[in-house]
């Protein structure tokens, strides 16, 4: 499987047969950056494909991705001048302090395209989170029902119950959006998600926000509310993404 450099952005995995296409269209030429796994770093397409990279587009293509090389933080491109290299990474100026940080916190980095993590490693993430959380708000709901039921609100009979009910699935609802919106805005990563290694990012691999970690939990309701079937689509998904990730841009990758 392939990868190519397109605007700047990273795109695939697409097959030998895809990049042929795609050099037809004139999204791709001999200049473009592309990468598999096996490959030490991203090379223009007329070094590891030459026959492809010499055929001509079809009439009226636009022309694709220039040459340079990929920042491994913004994954944008760059001219070799512009750059540093680390091992086998590239890091643009503006990254560089990002960048450095990472390696004095002992984050590995790699130059190679993002891996996503499959169905079942994101399954063991969430049903750590979701014990965490459970105790949390059983915790927290059982001092509110024992407060409530002190000061009297039980004495209204089924009325008074539901009350204390209601109000502890309130509680245990903001107690669960407090935990994923803020680990995930911090860093993209749950204490489950860093048990299993594994991170929410944006599609080009940076942070994604505090805002879009809250929309990305109401999107985890939305997926529970079809019987769980936006969980699911983690395990046909090309890139591995739930409904959540489908509607926030995220993606959930390996560490």
């Amino acid at each position: 499987m392939w990868y190519y450099v397109e605007n700047g952005q990273q795109r695939g995995p697409v097959v030998d047969a895809d990049l042929d296409t795609l050099r037809r269209e004139g999204k791709i030429n001999s200049e473009t950056l592309v990468w598999r796994d096996g490959m030490e770093n991203w090379l223009p397409l007329s070094q590891v494909q030459p026959s492809l990279a010499t055929a001509a587009p079809v009439a009226g293509a636009t022309a694709g991705a220039g040459g340079g090389v990929i920042c491994s933080e913004c994954g944008k491109v760059f001219p070799v001048s512009e750059v540093i290299r680390y091992g086998n990474v590239w890091v643009c100026a503006n990254c560089k302090p990002v960048f450095v940080q990472k390696l004095r916190e002992g984050v590995t980095v790699s130059s190679g395209p993002l891996e996503f993590a499959g169905f079942w490693t994101r399954f063991a993430a969430y049903f750590v989170d979701s014990i965490i959380t459970g105790i949390l708000g059983a915790i927290v709901g059982g001092v509110i029902g024992a407060v409530m039921g002190a000061a009297g609100a039980t004495k209204g009979g089924a009325a008074g119950i539901i009350a204390v009910q209601l109000t502890a699935m309130i509680v245990s609802l903001g107690i669960r959006a407090a935990y994923f919106i803020y680990f995930i805005g911090k860093d993209g990563q749950t204490p489950g998600k860093k048990m299993c290694k594994i991170k929410v990012v944006n599609p080009d691999g940076t942070q994604v926000s505090y805002g879009k970690a809250t929309g990305r939990f109401f999107g985890y309701i939305l997926s529970s509310m079809i019987c769980g079937f936006g969980y699911f689509m983690a395990g046909w998904d090309e890139e591995k993404r739930a409904l959540h990730d489908r509607l926030c841009d995220t993606r959930v990758i390996k560490l």
